[in-house]
């Protein structure tokens, strides 16, 4: 299967062939035109920043998920000739540039895209055009994107509750992803252990400091649950070596 990556540098590699005039100048039939014309864009914007989101910034990992998909290498030129008589700077192309520019950096959701494509003020039509193509090539890949949303989560000692409620949103069961079940396989201590890690990390300052532990940890994207386990057992700890002072 390939990665994400070798199908961006595929698509790099036929966009820029295509350019120097190398590629077919015919107009074929095939069901798979739009795939190759992403690179031009790829290539141009690859040094972008990475942009902003909320909770949704996930670093790309390696392989693309088991649904497979389509190779860049695979499409004829036809579509790419087109658009490049297409003009404006709100057509399809201009918005498919950009979305690969966003996930040569960072993974990004369907969500992501198309609310950042509709706040740069693209038509629907364009929208849609660009991605359906993205998701057509593996470039934006829902169940692939959290996944990454959850190790990320993970590495950086947080809690999931957000992410959950971000990839239900998505119309993705978070059960069904592998790093949802390798966290769930090391169970619900293993979580609490996790969350009072945090607070021995960043410990609250309040008076109140069992309280304060439960919210920042609530903030942090734990259950309840884990949270008021952990701000119990922190508490406890934080008393027990304020009286050995």
């Amino acid at each position: 299967m390939a990665t994400k990556a070798a199908i961006l540098a595929d698509l790099r590699a036929s966009m820029a062939a295509i350019e120097r005039g190398e590629g077919s100048g015919t107009f074929a039939a095939d069901s798979s035109c739009g795939d190759r014309r992403a690179a031009r864009g790829d290539a141009e914007d690859t040094g972008g920043a990475a942009g902003t989101r909320g909770a949704g910034c996930a670093a790309a990992p390696a392989a693309i998920g088991a649904a497979g998909g389509q190779r860049a290498s695979d499409a004829s030129s036809c579509e790419l000739q087109g658009d490049r008589h297409g003009g404006g700077e709100r057509t399809g192309e201009a918005a498919f540039r950009k979305i690969l520019r966003w996930v040569s950096v960072r993974e990004r959701s369907s969500v992501y895209v198309r609310e950042r494509l509709a706040k740069d003020e693209f038509p629907p039509e364009a929208i849609d055009e660009a991605l359906d193509r993205a998701v057509r090539v593996h470039a934006v890949d829902d169940r692939r994107y959290s996944d990454a949303l959850i190790r990320m989560k993970l590495a950086a000692g947080k809690g999931l509750r957000a992410a959950e409620a971000e990839i239900i949103g998505l119309g993705i069961d978070p059960s069904t992803l592998d790093a949802w079940q390798e966290h769930a396989e090391r169970g619900r201590d293993a979580e609490v252990q996790r969350a009072l890690a945090l607070l021995r990390r960043r410990p609250p300052r309040a008076k109140q400091a069992r309280e304060a532990a439960f919210r920042k940890l609530v903030g942090q994207g734990f259950s309840t649950d884990i949270a008021s386990s952990a701000a119990r057992l922190w508490s406890e700890e934080h008393f027990a070596d304020i009286g050995t002072l």
